[in-house]
């Protein structure tokens, strides 16, 4: 046999990266940096909802501490996380993939005070109980006027890491939630 180098080969004799037989369906190749890498998914995702419902919104007991959204979320669309509820207690996204990822979180939320005066509320994301930088927002609610508010975070996630999102006003109320929205794209890494 001729000794080729791989870099002058052309089609047809291309061949496939080591390791593709056992690489699932949609799964991409990813170096290690080291001469070497595996197949993983191309992307983790999580979509999960609170169903609109103006009539009768979901409430969430506010004070002037982070206190955690527990509201049922329904699964939209869910590859590699879990929602994981624990009614009065907890909401998280769970990551259940077995890669590490580098996650993208957007969390949206059509909210208004459900009644006495405007408080200035103040929405976070948490990832294992601790507050990913830059992912707070604030917004003025009232008991008159429906408004929207988006808080975005960006953070590595590895097995059984989870995201919840936190709420906290500068006085003591009851929040109403019309529908929310969490969003969380993750993407391989080595």
């Amino acid at each position: 046999m001729a000794n080729v180098n791989h870099s002058t080969l052309t089609d047809p004799f291309l061949h496939e990266p080591k390791g593709v037989a056992a690489a699932s369906s949609g799964d991409v190749y990813v170096a290690d940096g080291s001469g070497s890498g595996n197949h993983r998914p191309l992307s983790r995702y999580c979509g999960a909802y609170i169903d609109f419902d103006a009539a009768s919104p979901a409430t969430h007991t506010t004070t002037t501490s982070d206190t955690v959204l527990a509201e049922d979320f329904e699964d939209g669309e869910l590859n590699g996380f879990t929602v994981d509820h624990n009614a009065g207690s907890y909401t998280r996204f769970k990551y259940t993939g077995t890669e590490n990822i580098e996650a993208f979180i957007s969390f949206t939320v059509f909210a208004k005070q459900a009644s006495g005066s405007e408080k200035d509320v103040q929405f976070a994301l948490f990832k294992d109980g601790t507050e990913i930088d830059g992912a707070r927002g604030i917004r003025t609610q009232n008991n008159d006027d429906w408004g929207s508010i988006t808080v975005n975070g960006f953070c590595a996630m590895s097995t059984n890491s989870y995201i919840d999102v936190r709420i906290k006003a500068d006085a003591s109320c009851t929040i109403s939630l019309a529908s929310a929205f969490m969003a969380i794209k993750g993407v391989a890494v080595a």
